[in-house]
């Protein structure tokens, strides 16, 4: 009986019998491959990141530097710098502290030489940004409306460092709660209060004269004030390598903050004041307080304290007007510039910064921040006709 059911049994069932066990992965290998996996994102992710941070952070330098060009070719045509917001000679309710009345600024009159004539032609349609008169006038309360004002709202890749991720948040806000599309470059203009000086300037009624008068100019001035038309080639005195001529800016936090906008003709908007002295430390200081915008409490509502510190983003709470800025941007270490010469550096945090004391004014005695011994390299750099060595930036 044995013998014959071993002899009836089929071989092949018994050789499938034998090698049809597979045995798989246990759950202990699974969880070895899984965590080998992890490890291996881990430490592939950052690489990454860090990749693409330095490719952002290229076009960022490359941006910069095609905006310098574009000024240089601006003043082999016209024979002067852009002004960093155009006041004319005379015009009414003229301020650059608050948007009650904005008018055109240096990016606006840079559109035809960096391919954007259509965009510039349209505003001159709209504004009359190439007249004399006080039709230079960006907003107006009693015509402009929110459809009026299309062309401000024009994102330009441009003028926008890709590392700072706040460029599509636009600012709205101003006359008629206008959209205001964003900006990351500034040009370096004065190291005064801004209203009462610009408009001396702008009309010519200086009040002072001789050694004063210049030596106001000589320690507070960078690229030109605002007014009728900025500086000369052959004015920054102290050489196109030694004098900044545009510095990164960081776009503000919230759609009510008005750091970081390229059409707007304000301090912190489009260009920087007071960036070298008061009690600012140099580049992308972080005192909590160090700029000073107009809607500063509406900026700390929107965002809130912690962040704003945390980010050294924290405007002035005691002051709602836009008469100083800090030279920020989002790139560890330092900030990038462009020189008078259009060539493009990066600056540490740690620049030697002096000891200024802010409040320079046409007609005051001289003030403690033009005293030389108080001017630092960062000083130095931001004005043009100081006459002071800047020695060598690493």
């Amino acid at each position: 009986m044995i013998f014959s059911r071993l002899i009836t049994s089929d071989p092949c069932k018994s050789r499938n019998r034998l090698f049809s066990y597979r045995p798989g992965f246990t759950l202990v290998e699974l969880l070895v491959v899984i965590a080998i996996i992890g490890v291996l994102v881990a430490l592939l992710l950052p690489a990454v990141q860090a990749a693409r941070e330095a490719a952002r952070r290229t076009q960022c330098q490359n941006n910069l530097k095609n905006i310098a060009l574009a000024m240089m070719t601006y003043e082999s045509a016209r024979k002067t710098f852009p002004s960093p917001a155009y006041m004319v000679p005379n015009a009414s309710a003229q301020n650059t502290l608050t948007d009650n009345i904005l008018y055109t600024n240096w990016l606006i009159e840079l559109l035809p030489q960096v391919e954007m004539a259509n965009l510039y032609d349209r505003i001159d349609a709209e504004w009359n940004v190439a007249s004399a008169a006080d039709s230079r006038r960006i907003t107006d309360p009693a015509s402009k409306t929110p459809n009026d004002v299309e062309e401000i709202a024009t994102e330009i890749p441009l003028f926008l460092c890709p590392s700072d991720n706040g460029s599509g948040n636009p600012f709205v806000g101003g006359i008629n709660n206008l959209e205001w599309a964003r900006g990351n470059y500034g040009l370096n203009a004065y190291q005064y209060w801004g209203n009462n000086e610009n408009n001396k300037i702008a009309s010519g009624d200086l009040g002072v004269s001789g050694s004063k008068l210049a030596e106001f100019l000589d320690y507070n001035v960078g690229m030109g004030p605002v007014g009728p038309e900025g500086y000369a080639l052959k004015r920054i005195s102290d050489g196109l390598s030694n004098t900044i001529m545009i510095g990164e800016m960081r776009v503000g936090l919230s759609p009510r903050d008005r750091r970081g906008v390229w059409a707007m003709g304000m301090c912190g908007s489009s260009f920087h004041c007071r960036h070298a002295s008061d009690v600012l430390g140099a580049v992308n200081s972080c005192g909590g307080h160090d700029d000073d915008v107009q809607g500063a409490a509406d900026i700390i509502a929107d965002v809130g304290e912690s962040t704003l510190r945390s980010q050294c983003m924290m405007p002035d709470s005691g002051v709602n007007s836009s008469g100083e800025s800090v030279v920020r941007s989002v790139h560890v270490g330092g900030a990038f510039v462009a020189m008078a010469d259009a060539s493009v550096r990066f600056i540490s945090d740690f620049i030697d910064s002096g000891n200024i004391v802010g409040g320079a004014c046409i007609g005051c005695s001289s003030p403690n921040d033009i005293l030389q011994q108080n001017f630092g390299i960062w000083q130095r750099l931001n004005v043009s006709t100081d006459g002071l060595s800047t020695g060598v930036i690493e």
